[in-house]
């Protein structure tokens, strides 16, 4: 979709920008802030919809990691998680106006543990749980012409759940750099960019 294109376009100049070489010691350790904006792809949420009527946001989820202090060879750190998508179907079909909607969101609390032990520092390497509230709402407003209009549906559903994730960042600065994860976040895999502060 146009959306997703110009988020990708963002992250490319983010990156290009980030790419300006200065000296990179990147590892994570204790006091470090690192906040990440990403684009989720694999999985995740999604309905059996297509065509040309199916429209959807991109999966953003935007996290940061705070280091506490020294564990073992590396940095444990805490932070947050928040993903959110919607998918919507708007389509005539006879006598039926469809229109339905979906918005899924996940806000997450974070614990993360970094490896400090590689010889490159310009790569920050980690995985962590997170405890997350994930949320979804449908709403339907399909008027269903000559057998009537019921008037509009709407349902939610939340609940808690626990998931495992890893990750790793590549900095081409002291500040910035990119970043993958893999895991139960919003989707299965997450890319985007990290800034550290």
């Amino acid at each position: 979709t146009m959306a997703t294109m110009k988020f990708l376009n963002a992250l490319g100049a983010l990156a290009l920008v980030a790419s300006i070489p200065l000296s990179a010691s990147a590892q994570f350790d204790e006091g470090d802030n690192v906040l990440g904006l990403g684009i989720g792809i694999l999985g995740g949420y999604s309905v059996g919809w297509s065509g040309a009527g199916v429209s959807q946001s991109p999966a953003l989820n935007v996290h940061f990691d705070h280091g506490m202090g020294e564990l073992g060879s590396g940095t444990w750190g805490l932070g947050g998680y928040i993903g959110y998508k919607t998918i919507s179907y708007k389509e005539n079909y006879y006598y039926y106006n469809y229109d339905y909607h979906y918005s899924y969101l996940v806000i997450g609390a974070r614990g993360t543990w970094h490896y400090n032990e590689w010889h490159d520092e310009k790569w920050d390497t980690y995985g962590g749980l997170m405890l997350a509230y994930r949320g979804v709402s449908y709403t339907d407003n399909t008027d269903y012409g000559a057998y009537g209009n019921p008037g509009t549906y709407s349902y939610s559903d939340s609940g808690l759940g626990l998931s495992f994730f890893v990750g790793a960042r590549y900095y081409f600065s002291d500040k910035f750099g990119v970043y993958g994860e893999l895991g139960y976040g919003l989707t299965a895999l997450q890319l985007g960019v990290s800034m550290k502060f």
